[in-house]
């Protein structure tokens, strides 16, 4: 199999969520790739008309299947500001380039290369290994993992009597260029999201005479009041992300690092957090849960006052944060302000153990070109993963490609591409690791 001229087939594919048109198609083309290497692979579609890909390395079901979770669908792009077409999979100056490649049919083919040579290769499996595509990715899920682990689990690796899967996912590049050393995630967990709706009434009345109590006011009260980070902390699994980064670090930094690790950890990170949220990216935000306003509705005329404001809430929270304690503090401070609160949506679930699996991706992470030094981390977006971690699969988002600041920067973004030298490499190791935990 070429894994590049694979990559460029998928990323030719266009497959934006919403609507998912074009997720078929990528689904297919890595079907007729896997079934040429002597997988079995099924199509199965939501009751939506959304398809996702499973297919299979049979083995013994006394050990947990390793399931090799992607997605199909892409999100949208503004295609005059790319500097080449976003889907041209054009191969330039070394790096292919379109919307997907990072995000992620490129770890689509990497998972189709470990699953490949397990099936091709001398040895015999030692537990089976499903490689599962799905579709909706991008817009919640419900409709690919979401919907296969509620409706079909036995599919995807949940049978009576078995051990519940492994899975290797998303949410893992390595990054080069902030510290003297690259660093290498491996994801055990993420933020769980909780979704909420706020209402507030008031007074409606002519814009020249102003009532007192105006429910837009009081919603800008109440917006300004619960929103932002909560108080900070260090979770387990970032703690121990600490001490290796202040083994990646020096000087200043290298001590910071070391002292939030350690036993006054919790302390210093009141101090430091805000700076941390401010200039250590996506780390600084996993040290509080945190509430963000994300729409505000009130108001018909310009020279009415409006009896009625609502605001939605995107609330993220640390994995052992209690869902119920966070949303009992915001309805209590909406009573004292005279706002109704309504939960829409929350998800999440536990991290994952460090188990031989976790070993074995540390181990082949060291061997990458870049040598970086592996850690458990935590995401704060959401993942497909967490629909397996909810039903007790160990998951781990995983993907062996360093990447510096300005790559990583057009994931979602714009000029979205990845190195060829990289993605080979990746590809490589991908089939290291699902050869050796699976024979």
């Amino acid at each position: 199999m070429d894994t590049v001229e694979l990559l460029q087939d998928l990323v030719r594919m266009p497959s934006i969520n919403p609507p998912g048109d074009g997720e078929g198609q990528v689904a297919e083309r890595l079907r007729d790739e896997l079934v040429a290497g002597g997988l079995s692979a099924e199509m199965v579609t939501s009751p939506a008309g959304r398809p996702s890909l499973i297919a299979r390395v049979p083995g013994p079901d006394d050990r947990p299947p390793l399931v090799l979770l992607s997605h199909t669908d892409v999100v949208p792009v503004e295609p005059d500001r790319w500097r080449h077409d976003p889907f041209g999979g054009e191969r330039l100056d070394g790096e292919v380039w379109g919307r997907g490649t990072l995000d992620m049919k490129g770890i689509a083919v990497m998972h189709a290369a470990g699953a490949l040579a397990l099936a091709a290769g001398e040895r015999e499996p030692t537990r089976e290994v499903i490689v599962v595509a799905v579709a909706d990715e991008e817009a919640g899920g419900d409709e690919g993992a979401g919907w296969l682990v509620r409706a079909h689990p036995e599919r995807v690796g949940f049978r009576d009597g078995r051990p519940a899967p492994e899975v290797l996912g998303e949410g893992g590049f390595g990054l080069s260029g902030i510290l003297p050393r690259a660093i290498m995630p491996i994801v055990t967990g993420e933020k769980a999201p909780l979704r909420f709706r706020a209402r507030a009434t008031g007074t409606s009345g002519h814009g020249s005479m102003p009532p007192d109590d105006q429910a837009i006011r009081r919603m800008g009260r109440f917006v300004e009041s619960v929103s932002g980070p909560g108080r900070a902390r260090i979770h387990p699994v970032v703690r121990a992300q600490f001490a290796v980064l202040a083994e990646a670090a020096e000087g200043r930094q290298a001590r910071l690092f070391r002292l939030l690790a350690g036993p006054a950890g919790d302390l210093a990170v009141h101090a430091v957090a805000h700076r941390l949220r401010d200039r250590a990216g996506v780390i600084g935000h996993l040290l509080a849960d945190t509430i963000t306003p994300t729409e505000v509705h009130a108001g018909y005329k310009n020279n009415v006052v409006p009896g009625l404001a609502e605001a939605s809430f995107d609330a993220r929270l640390l994995p052992d944060s209690d869902a119920d304690d966070v949303l009992g503090s915001v309805r209590r401070l909406g009573r004292r302000q005279g706002i109704e609160v309504e939960e829409t949506a929350r998800a999440g679930g536990p991290t994952s153990g460090r188990g031989a699996l976790f070993r074995l991706l540390e181990e082949v992470s060291r061997k990458l070109t870049e040598a970086p030094l592996p850690t458990a981390s935590l995401t704060p977006g959401v993942t497909d993963l967490r629909f397996f971690r909810a039903r007790g699969a160990t998951a781990y988002g995983w993907a062996p490609l360093v990447l510096g600041p300005e790559l990583l920067a057009t994931f979602h973004g714009t000029d979205e591409r990845i190195p060829v030298s990289g993605f080979l490499a990746a590809c490589e190791a991908m089939r290291e690791v699902v050869v050796r935990a699976a024979s």
